[in-house]
């Protein structure tokens, strides 16, 4: 886990125990501990193996170091998931609306059981909140506005809510063992996106499991996942699905001679690739295409190379990463 989801957990927590109505000291703790961590340039994942070394930090204590070592280990947090069972996590995408606190976000939920962006613009509309104490007439439409923009990123997801599905999918593709060598989160999530259109992983193989068998027992395996909603594709090396949530997940499986070619492509926006393919089209690139028509005798790529031709080579893959791009 990296320190930017480590202190997202934290600061969710926050969010959702002043929404709980918890003292302000217990939330701020967390929200301190989000905004260190968050700018932090040690990793916390290895800084929680030396406890003492994280207590030097301003604002850490024995508590939060074992919240820490809870979140690093487990990759959630209990008193969060327990929160979460108490509130919809929608009640989250409340907090995206510009002019909504915790605290308004509490009131609504407490008087209206509005737990969803629907809920509170359907109650705005209906002129329940300009009469209400902290709102106002100017502040209800102001929260209609908030709702416009925020339902023009339709069927695109929060930060949050694909950081939570990277790392369950992530914990769930590494239970297969020995044939995975690492999980890496790319697209919009990697460049720090607010929203996402769908999420890419990058799934390397280790040594000794990257013969079609070992590349297909991992990938009914990752089809396994509890949560996926339909099979979108399973194919020589990569498998797309949708989550219940309507999330859409693509899953690439790599040799590790691949990877920072993958990196590059998938993390890369449209415009970056488009740009970075004409330069690799100049370099006369595209000659790599044909040493990699049989995925056996398939050599390290360049970045370029991969660029050139959409990584794996293949037109449908070229196609699915164009309108993946436009969607990121």
């Amino acid at each position: 886990m990296d320190n930017k989801q480590i202190a997202r957990i934290l600061r969710e927590t926050a969010q959702l125990l002043e929404i709980d109505g918890a003292i302000i000291g217990r939330y701020r703790s967390y929200e301190k501990a989000a905004e260190l961590i968050d700018g932090l340039p040690e990793s916390v994942e290895q800084l929680v193996k030396e406890p003492e070394k994280l207590k030097e930090l301003p604002g850490i204590g024995d508590r939060m170091v074992e919240h820490l070592q809870e979140i690093v280990k487990s990759g959630d947090y209990a008193l969060r998931k327990k929160l979460l069972k108490k509130y919809p996590a929608t009640i989250l995408d409340l907090l995206q609306l510009q002019s909504l606190g915790p605290k308004k976000v509490a009131f609504l939920w407490s008087n209206f059981k509005a737990g969803t962006v629907a809920d509170v613009e359907r109650i705005a509309k209906e002129g329940k909140l300009r009469d209400l104490p902290g709102f106002g007439e100017k502040s209800e439409q102001n929260i209609l506005k908030a709702v416009e923009v925020f339902k023009k990123s339709s069927g695109r997801f929060h930060i949050h809510t694909a950081e939570d599905a990277a790392v369950a999918i992530s914990g769930h593709i590494e239970k297969a063992g020995k044939a995975v060598e690492s999980v890496t989160p790319a697209g919009s999530l990697r460049r720090g996106k607010e929203t996402v259109g769908d999420l890419d992983l990058l799934v390397t193989l280790a040594d000794g499991h990257t013969s079609q068998k070992h590349v297909d027992a991992l990938a009914k395996h990752i089809l396994a996942f509890p949560g996926i909603d339909q099979t979108l594709a399973h194919g020589e090396n990569k498998v797309s699905f949708t989550l219940e949530n309507g999330l859409q997940v693509d899953v690439r499986l790599l040799e590790k001679e691949n990877f920072g070619a993958a990196l590059l492509y998938f993390t890369g926006s449209k415009e970056h690739n488009v740009t970075l393919r004409g330069r690799a089209n100049d370099m006369g690139a595209r000659a790599a295409r044909e040493h990699r028509r049989n995925r056996r005798r398939r050599k390290p790529q360049t970045a370029a190379s991969a660029h050139a031709e959409g990584h794996e080579g293949r037109p449908a893959d070229a196609q699915h990463g164009q309108r993946r791009q436009e969607l990121d």
